[in-house]
């Protein structure tokens, strides 16, 4: 069994999703941040920065960092069809947009939400947030200009990249503002939204 350590509406959707999605054996187990923004220290017993996700797999490793463990799940239930084989003129793709989206995407809203990590001048937390917001829209741009007609960033066979993106969009200031500027991103968002075992794990993130 996998046990996934997450925390509602966070990072850890998109591996929540994935599991479902693979009809992997697994159980979640939500963290809450206390009064000091620190998590449980059982996640700090298996995870050193202590964030979330962190997945124990059933041989009892521990994997963190949220496209790591998309990549890894997808490649172990091939079934799920839910990443290019290796051979696939695909994958290259496949990993470029991945990795994009954990490096651009998601430090930008780390930046937005959480300013004050990313300074040690208080009075310039400010703007690393309307900097990490400024950038955002430059990086969603960039993603629906690769999406095209999509309807996903493969063409027309959802994978874990659209999983990813799919949450992420979500974390933006202004969503509606978002899917008006890039239909193809709202395309992409609501195609993902609809799949049974994704919306079901949106509803117990509250998303």
């Amino acid at each position: 069994m996998f046990k996934l350590y997450a925390k509602k509406g966070a990072g850890s959707a998109a591996v929540e999703a994935i599991l479902a999605l693979c009809g992997a054996n697994y159980e979640i187990e939500d963290l809450q941040r206390d009064a000091s923004g620190s998590f449980p220290p059982i996640l700090h017993s298996v995870n050193p920065r202590a964030e979330v996700p962190t997945l124990l797999l059933p041989d009892g490793t521990i994997m963190t960092e949220s496209a790591a463990i998309l990549i890894h799940l997808a490649d172990i239930f091939p079934e799920a069809k839910l990443a290019p084989a290796v051979s696939s003129r695909l994958r290259p793709r496949y990993l470029r947009w991945m990795l994009y989206l954990a490096t651009t995407v998601y430090m930008s809203d780390l930046r937005m939400y959480y300013p004050a990590r990313y300074t040690i001048d208080a009075a310039g937390a400010a703007g690393i947030k309307a900097k990490a917001i400024d950038g955002m829209e430059a990086e969603f741009a960039i993603l629906s200009d690769a999406i095209g007609e999509g309807p996903f960033i493969l063409g027309s066979a959802m994978s874990a990249v659209d999983i990813y993106a799919a949450m992420l969009a979500t974390w933006v200031v202004d969503v509606p503002a978002l899917f008006a500027k890039h239909p193809n991103i709202k395309m992409l968002h609501d195609r993902v939204a609809e799949v049974p075992p994704v919306a079901k794990v949106r509803v117990r993130n509250g998303m």
